[in-house]
């Protein structure tokens, strides 16, 4: 075993008690000698993260928790703990919790392929390199509210299947658009995000002000929008994987799946 870990036991339980009420898998831990911060991840294009920024002297490390383990350190028996210690070795996680009654200890194992990171996961769950451009909450809410708005007119009066529909962000500095479009392709201006995830990220980070920033990957045509704010010492994070447009590819469930045969798709089961 490693040497223990010190851990704020507030810092803790607000951190998972923010990350596993939106998740209902493992949540990654990740301690540097500046800062701890839990990330999750849902429906492949979705990373959130609450980052707590405090110098000390852990090395850097990284852990699951599982769902069971998050909402006790995160529920009414976290409120008692005093004292929280750490030892780490590879896939072995020990947890010394200290309360009133005494000390014990919680442990556990860990399988890196229970969190199914998505395409570009390092990218996306880094702050990014790209300025942010700053926007009052409040705006940035009407604009994707009048999006989706805007997305059910299309709908109803044009009769486009709403699979076929998605947010388009045309993002430059000084110059922030948002609009709810059909899925045309090669023939866009923006990127093409999946609505309910749009509006996820603003629960998420919700505040008096966003910072956004669009972050290019290595597949052509696809992007990464950054969505944050800062709470107190918390920096809350959100990024979003767009949709890259073709012939086969549109939103069903927030998963996206072709079939070989017709190119028609198919939700998966869970």
């Amino acid at each position: 075993m490693n040497e223990p870990i010190r851990l704020n036991p507030e810092v803790i339980r607000l951190g998972l008690g923010w990350a596993q009420s939106w998740t209902n898998g493992p949540i990654l831990c990740v301690i540097s000698p500046d800062a701890i911060r839990f990330t999750i991840v849902s429906e492949r294009r979705f990373v959130a993260s609450w980052e707590w920024a405090e110098e000390t002297e852990a090395p850097y490390c990284f852990f699951l928790i599982p769902p069971f383990i998050a909402s006790t350190l995160s529920g009414q028996i976290a409120y008692s703990i005093t004292g929280l210690r750490a030892r780490i070795n590879r896939t072995h996680v020990a947890l010394t919790v200290r309360d009133p009654n005494g000390e014990y200890v919680v442990q556990w194992r860990w399988q890196a392929a229970s969190f199914q990171a998505p395409p570009f996961f390092d990218q996306m769950s880094q702050p990014p390199d790209e300025p942010l451009e700053e926007k009052a909450y409040m705006a940035i809410a009407d604009a994707v509210h009048l999006a989706i708005a805007n997305i059910g007119r299309l709908e109803a009066m044009e009769q486009i299947d709403r699979q076929q529909l998605a947010i388009l962000v045309d993002f430059e500095p000084g110059r922030f658009t948002i609009d709810g479009q059909p899925i045309t392709v090669g023939s866009q201006e923006g990127y093409y995000f999946d609505p309910r995830l749009i509006v996820r990220g603003l629960e998420v980070v919700r505040g008096k002000h966003i910072g956004f920033a669009i972050g290019e990957t290595l597949t052509p045509e696809q992007s990464i929008l950054y969505m944050v704010s800062d709470r107190d010492n918390w920096r809350v994070q959100c990024s979003l994987l767009s949709i890259v447009p073709d012939d086969q590819t549109f939103i069903i469930s927030q998963r996206v799946q072709r079939t070989a045969q017709t190119g028609t798709l198919l939700p998966r089961r869970s």
